[in-house]
């Protein structure tokens, strides 16, 4: 990630959680099982101090994925609502030019 790309980061979570959001509120379903479905950002090569203010939650790398910024999912749903919610994120996150990918977390 460049710094002009890391720089532009912010906006474009905020524009990705907006269409999280209102993914969320059109999917009236939240049947299903609960889930911890988060959109995931690599942050390969990037340094502690560079990271520092962006939000989310940075997660160590482990076997499973790199390290990587984990972005929450500010909206109502345990089940299909957040499912919808974490795809409208990261569809929009890949539109926006974004290397990210969603961890799925099942209880």
């Amino acid at each position: 990630m460049t710094k002009e790309e890391l720089a532009n980061l912010p906006e474009k979570v905020r524009v990705a959680t907006e269409a999280g959001k209102a993914a969320a509120e059109e999917c009236k379903d939240d049947g299903g099982s609960a889930n911890l479905d988060r959109v995931v950002i690599p942050l390969r090569g990037l340094r502690a101090s560079q990271i520092k203010g962006l939000p989310g939650d940075v997660y160590p790398a482990s076997t499973y994925h790199p390290r990587g910024l984990h972005l929450s999912a500010p909206f109502a749903g345990i089940g299909n609502r957040r499912y919808a919610g974490v795809q409208a994120m990261y569809r929009s996150l890949k539109d926006q030019g974004v290397d990210c990918y969603v961890y799925y977390q099942l209880d």
